[in-house]
């Protein structure tokens, strides 16, 4: 095959292959078809695969509809969780690049709370007791994945450190509804994106939910989740509605920072995967995802009023982060507790900023200039003057 030409990628091929691997049927809700349609055909039209791209890229989507198929099997032996309780605590959200995977992991420290690990992202359904699907060899696939995607990814561990054992993006649900800003940043995907910018996604948080109750159904006790994803900035109507307990935790950063930092993090997870990247083109990508979320966020905002959040300082939150998850428990009612602010000292003495390589980045790589993000972002700055205290 010459190079950037496209092989043909049919939606129930992927269905098939799914089938097959797991010997299993039933997807659910047949209403994410028209969602991965869309991001099959974007990818198709404008994504330019490299040879590397066109081998991942079904891999990617067959996992997570072999995902949806566990799930609906957990479900058909246990329907009554799609009604159980689901506890939600605190959602960490904000522009991507604003501190949200640091908070989550200090938040993550509470014995008291329950958060999504990586190894049960890549398979929501909670470990068998024998077989390929016992916790261990989860673990141990997670590891490798991770592994992985670092080797294919050089320079994607100083951006995005994790562990197979350790806190993750609970974006990772809802890609198994293909409804992901992961996807569309791993991917050139301009019709998808374009939907995305718009599309309400009550079903897929839906979705969302019903696989954290799958996750929590073998936990002893009840603990409150504390969930992270700057993918719920544009979503924030379909959050707050699907989880009703949850605390907003809003993480606020300059917008010339955050666009030019999560910029680079787009180039690096792009570039394995097509022969045509052009910084100009992730520039503008980076750049309208976080106007759009962000515009989006505020109007929500306005909606649901100031109770439903908190919000948290990038250059706060690195100065003093222990405070700053004290003062989110006080929003709470909690007290932090002795041992969780023991537990956090130890993580900051052990996971120093830049301990996995420094990240830099410059806005005029990505074809930006700082004025024009400044000015995109006039009525988040009007409304929160300290975003423009330096870093």
């Amino acid at each position: 095959m010459a190079e950037g030409e496209v092989p043909a990628l049919a939606t129930s091929s992927l269905l098939e292959q799914a089938r097959q691997k797991t010997g299993l049927a039933d997807f659910g809700d047949p209403g994410f078809l028209g969602a991965l349609q869309l991001f099959v055909g974007s990818c198709q039209n404008t994504a330019e695969l490299n040879d590397t791209g066109h081998k991942v890229l079904p891999k990617v989507l067959v996992r997570h509809l072999m995902n949806r198929l566990y799930v609906q099997d957990h479900l058909r032996q246990r329907p009554q969780l799609s009604q159980s309780a689901l506890p939600v605590a605190l959602v960490v959200t904000g522009l991507p690049r604003t501190g949200t995977t640091l908070l989550h992991n200090l938040l993550a420290l509470d014995p008291d709370h329950r958060f999504l690990r990586l190894w049960e992202a890549l398979h929501p359904v909670p470990p068998a007791s024998e077989g390929m699907h016992r916790r261990e060899a989860l673990v141990d696939h997670a590891r490798s994945w991770l592994d992985g995607l670092y080797a294919l990814a050089p320079g994607f561990k100083a951006v995005h450190p994790a562990a197979a054992e350790g806190p993750e993006e609970c974006d990772a649900l809802l890609q198994n509804v293909f409804v992901s800003q992961h996807l569309e940043d791993m991917f050139h995907v301009e019709g998808y994106s374009r939907w995305l910018d718009g599309a309400r996604l009550t079903s897929e948080y839906e979705y969302y939910s019903l696989q954290l109750r799958v996750l929590a159904s073998s936990d002893t006790g009840s603990r409150p989740w504390v969930l992270k994803s700057p993918s719920h900035l544009a979503h924030l109507l379909s959050l707050t509605y699907t989880l009703p307990t949850a605390l907003i935790v809003h993480c606020h950063r300059r917008p010339v920072e955050a666009v030019g930092s999560y910029a680079s993090l787009v180039w690096t997870v792009r570039r394995p995967y097509s022969h045509s990247l052009q910084p100009h083109v992730v520039g503008h990508h980076a750049l309208r995802r976080c106007v759009v979320s962000m515009d989006r966020a505020l109007a929500a905002r306005d909606e649901l009023g100031p109770d439903r959040f908190v919000d948290v300082s990038y250059p706060s939150l690195v100065r003093d982060p222990v405070r700053v998850v004290d003062s989110i428990y006080h929003r709470l009612g909690k007290t932090l507790s002795v041992e969780h602010e023991e537990a956090m000292a130890r993580w900051l003495a052990r996971n120093r900023q830049h301990g996995h390589g420094v990240h830099r980045y410059h806005l005029a790589s990505f074809g930006l200039d700082a004025d024009e993000v400044q000015s995109s972002f006039s009525s988040y700055r009007e409304r929160f003057p300290s975003v423009d205290e330096d870093d």
